[in-house]
């Protein structure tokens, strides 16, 4: 989970850096932070929310049941005020908005 594990640098990996890495984790891999990150980084990266939203819709089975806790976790990451998560963070951000508002 972290970026850097020098000292001084040590800082936690953004959605973006971590892309598909870290899959295979049983614990952290199949997490429901695991995939609200994955979408982030799938937002950010194509510039569309919808990506995001629809990897989450069709990757969780429980997805409504998981919806208030999805969009929790991402308004939690929208409001990173970090320099490095400036990009993720508004895309979570935009992300929460879309998981908020989508009514299944």
């Amino acid at each position: 989970m972290l970026h850097s594990g020098r000292a001084n640098q040590t800082r936690l990996r953004t959605a973006t850096e971590f892309k598909r890495r870290d899959w295979s984790t049983d614990s952290f891999g199949s997490s429901l932070l695991r995939h609200a990150l994955f979408a982030v980084y799938q937002s950010a990266n194509r510039d569309d929310t919808k990506v995001g939203l629809t990897y989450l819709k069709t990757e969780l089975a429980d997805y409504s049941a998981q919806r208030e806790n999805l969009a929790a976790m991402l308004s939690f990451i929208g409001k990173l005020s970090i320099a490095h998560w400036q990009t993720d963070a508004e895309a979570a951000r935009l992300l929460a908005g879309a998981v908020e508002n989508d009514y299944v």
